[in-house]
């Protein structure tokens, strides 16, 4: 039987370790952000390319990465249901 580590997608794991550096600590370079997800810094590129690219982190003039249009339109979604969800009890 496969064990559930053997079975993750390392590179999903990765980006989305990513994403969380960015939502904690961003505005970030791509060297910060390498360093603390400890990746070396051509993989980092590839991954920040690919999230900039579906709109999960935006790529700012000075070169820093902050969360994209994608987590503002589902954050916004969200922080929007939740106050109908504790008035009606559901959810």
């Amino acid at each position: 039987m496969t064990s559930p580590e053997t079975s993750l997608v390392r590179s999903l794991q990765r980006g989305l370790h990513i994403i969380n550096v960015v939502a904690a600590e961003g505005p970030l370079h791509a060297k910060r952000i390498a360093r603390s997800v400890k990746l070396p810094l051509p993989t980092a590129y590839h991954l920040l390319r690919t999230l900039v690219y579906d709109d999960y982190l935006v790529r700012l003039d000075d070169g820093t990465y902050v969360l994209g249009d994608r987590f503002g339109v589902e954050l916004t979604t969200l922080h929007d249901a939740r106050p109908l969800e504790c008035a009606t009890g559901r959810g």
